[in-house]
């Protein structure tokens, strides 16, 4: 099956919310009425309310106006709209031109005063997720550079305020993908001589303390903690808790939606499994915000593909029909589809309509297919699938 994109989620609120403590420099962050904002407004992304969200940040930002708090925040909905869909670039624009405006609204500041705490925030966090979006465009030295120069403020900020509960998301995800993202992927271990060394457990215990300690951070940790233990250590029933914990809190999630539905499909809980990816196909048909793209792709595999196994064949058919009549935008796409034709054959088959299976199968060897597919597809072409 396709292993889900490693696409890593690195929370832009994290340096956003990781509040000083009272004795450092007079920050943005120290002001009661703009930390309570920003909690609504992130509550409101969260739940994918994308308008609320950006009126509200709209609002702090004419508060503060020449901060980088306006196009930071202004910058969280372009980033989710990626996520929601990172096949789709054309947010790619509004968020690169956010995050370097952020950055020269934090050089001048700095040029004013070297010890500007907001203006290191706020850099960093820009850095960081600059080099988050090069990295999944794979442009890797770009985004080594600017993680470089993130981790260089990162460290500032920390240094400043140690004890913070909600810092131990940035440390703990650290930690935790610089040892395990280069073993992971050979193509970054080239990249890991520019940062310091991780720590695995260490990581794992940060972002558990983040969820449980945190006063900003839970959320965004809660979900690293998902991604983590569903993509690295596949570890389902952990994935599936913190899954849990966040549709509870954010039921219009579309990506807390998915990943609980495909942890329940790791887990075989069947009954729970398809009511999930059934309500995430019904959110899609309605148009709600954040059920599209990639989203919906896995929804209609992952359905059609364990209708098969469960020997419901006429309903996989007809998500795999809907799968396949998706656009085709790059890769991941041909992916899911190549791997649905082949789920497709297997479903006709099944049911004794072998010449439309073989049409499917061959129909997956075409696509430039993952070795799994094209293995299974050749077999099943010289021997039909029973069920």
């Amino acid at each position: 099956m396709p292993r889900h994109p490693a696409r890593f989620w690195i929370p832009l609120s994290l340096l956003l919310l990781a509040t000083p403590a009272a004795a450092k420099p007079r920050s943005i962050l120290d002001d009661e009425a703009f930390r309570a904002d920003a909690r609504r407004g992130l509550d409101r992304l969260y739940d994918m309310d994308f308008a609320a969200a950006n009126a509200i940040f709209a609002g702090i930002g004419q508060r503060y106006p020449g901060h980088p708090v306006g196009p930071f925040l202004l910058a969280l909905a372009p980033w989710w709209e990626i996520q929601v869909d990172p096949e789709d670039d054309s947010h790619d624009d509004a968020f690169f031109d956010a995050m370097d405006e952020v950055i020269d609204r934090c050089d001048r500041r700095l040029r004013s005063d070297k010890n500007d705490i907001d203006a290191m925030f706020f850099k960093a966090g820009a850095l960081a997720f600059r080099g988050r979006l090069h990295t999944d465009r794979k442009q890797w030295l770009r985004a080594a550079r600017d993680g470089q120069k993130a981790m260089h403020y990162f460290d500032e900020v920390r240094r400043r305020d140690p004890d913070n509960p909600d810092l131990l998301l940035g440390l703990g995800l650290f930690d935790y993908l610089a040892a395990v993202a280069p073993e992971q992927y050979s193509i970054l271990k080239p990249f890991a001589r520019f940062f310091p060394k991780g720590d695995r457990v260490r990581g794992l215990q940060e972002l558990s303390q983040a969820v449980e300690k945190g006063t900003f951070v839970p959320t965004e940790a809660a979900f690293c903690l998902v991604q983590i233990h569903y993509i690295f250590e596949r570890d389902y029933a952990t994935a599936l808790h913190y899954a849990r914990w966040l549709r509870d809190r954010y039921p219009n999630n579309s990506l807390f939606h998915v990943y609980e539905g495909r942890a329940y499909a790791r887990l075989n809980l069947w009954p729970d499994e398809r009511q999930d990816l059934l309500d995430i196909l019904e959110r899609q048909a309605e148009g709600q915000t954040g059920y599209r793209g990639d989203v919906t792709q896995q929804a209609l595999y992952v359905l059609g593909r364990d209708e098969v196994k469960r020997k419901v064949y006429d309903d996989a058919i007809s998500h795999l029909s809907r799968l396949e009549i998706l656009p085709n935008r790059g890769k991941a796409d041909n992916d899911y589809k190549a791997y649905g034709r082949l789920y497709r054959g297997m479903a006709l088959d099944a049911l004794g309509r072998r010449e439309e299976a073989l049409y499917w199968y061959n129909r997956a060897l075409a696509a430039r297919a993952p070795d799994e597919v094209r293995d299974k597809a050749r077999g099943y072409l010289r021997e039909a699938y029973r069920g």
